[in-house]
């Protein structure tokens, strides 16, 4: 955040283009972007709706996103009198020059604007197209200009990026980038891992097809669980790939899952954070579902980080997977709605408690 006596300077059209990832804390490729500006600009409400590949879907979309925003900028204080930016962002095709991308976002312009205007009453909006690093304003009507003159760029003394880089803002990822660190493997790079993920896949459901089989599964992935993240907590970069897909099996358990989420204190977060990413990217095809609890658990721990971003993009990619993960679901709420996570944190903690307790009980009994 800005400091109070620190003033935000917006001087012209190129300043609001290229404010748009040091808001979000990233540059969302392929994406519209609803924001109010708060009162240093970069403050106040915002929301990001992927924009999909085929445009036929594109009208739809844009005016559920208007109508969601309104109830969500509302719900954040803001009244219908605030100033709208809309950004569409998306990158040319293969054969598509940038202006070609831009005239096909046009129409996401007036379509967004039209919406706003229905459910507010007051057309208040300035619509920016960001594309392959360079910047449209469509409500402006003076042929060639405001059409496709280059961002900023960061070492521009007169540049909004310039002054929040003083303000200890960093040069912020784009989406893909993010998408990237826990994208799965291609199954070609790893041919033994596909193999003895779908030997383990046999070998799990057969043990949990017998009776107490699956309490049997389940004790064996929460050993597997301490025992990976010892290793990853002493520095360990890997694991082997049995041990790797039995884990991505087991974890499948909603129990074993939540086991996963115990692993949330601040010593522990950056070495589960790797383990999540490291599992997540092993979920290759045909196994990409498999990703799910394992995206989650990255989820949790990118939230109790601070780290919003990959939080909601897991989670994104969770449920695109699986829509009716309830886990996923959850989260995506809690985070979207602002929600503390030492919230959460204070129930994995106290169902840690009571399973350690469960574990004393048996162990007692045992002997």
């Amino acid at each position: 955040m800005i400091a109070p006596e620190e003033k935000l300077t917006i001087r012209t059209l190129a300043n609001l283009a290229e404010i748009l990832p040091f808001m979000l804390g990233h540059y969302p490729d392929d994406s519209i972007v609803l924001h109010c500006p708060g009162p240093n600009f970069i403050d106040g409400p915002s929301m990001t709706c992927p924009l999909p590949d085929d445009p036929a879907h594109w009208q739809q979309i844009a005016e559920a996103a208007a109508c969601n925003f309104i109830q969500y900028a509302q719900s954040k204080g803001q009244g219908l009198d605030c100033n709208v930016i809309i950004y569409l962002c998306r990158e040319p095709r293969p054969g598509q020059t940038a202006e070609e991308t831009a005239e096909l976002l046009r129409p996401v312009s007036d379509w967004l604007v039209d919406a706003l205007t229905e459910h507010r009453g007051t057309p208040q909006q300035q619509t920016f197209g960001l594309v392959a690093g360079r910047w449209w304003v469509y409500e402006c009507d003076l042929p060639g200009c405001c059409e496709g003159e280059p961002l900023p760029a960061l070492d521009d003394p007169n540049s909004v990026a310039a002054q929040l880089i003083r303000f200890g803002y960093s040069p912020c990822r784009r989406t893909t980038e993010v998408l990237a660190d826990f994208q799965s493997l291609d199954p070609a790079t790893a041919p033994h891992l596909l193999q003895t993920l779908k030997k383990e896949g046999l070998n799990y459901a057969n043990q949990c097809a017998f009776p107490g089989g699956q309490d049997a599964a389940l004790a064996a992935t929460r050993l597997l669980l301490e025992e990976a993240m010892r290793d990853f907590r002493s520095g360990a970069t890997e694991i082997a790939d049995d041990m790797t897909a039995r884990l991505i099996h087991g974890l499948q358990d909603h129990h074993a899952r939540d086991h996963a989420f115990e692993f949330a204190e601040d010593d522990d977060l950056p070495h589960a954070r790797r383990l999540w990413i490291y599992l997540a990217r092993r979920c290759v095809p045909p196994f990409t579902g498999q990703s799910v609890p394992l995206l989650t658990a990255l989820a949790w721990v990118a939230w109790r980080q601070e780290d919003k971003i990959t939080a909601r993009l897991a989670l994104r990619q969770a449920l695109n997977t699986d829509p009716d993960d309830a886990m996923a679901d959850l989260l995506h709420d809690a985070i979207n709605a602002g929600a503390d996570p030492q919230g959460l944190l204070a129930i994995v903690r106290d169902e840690r408690a009571q399973r350690q307790k469960r574990t004393q009980h048996q162990d007692t009994n045992a002997h």
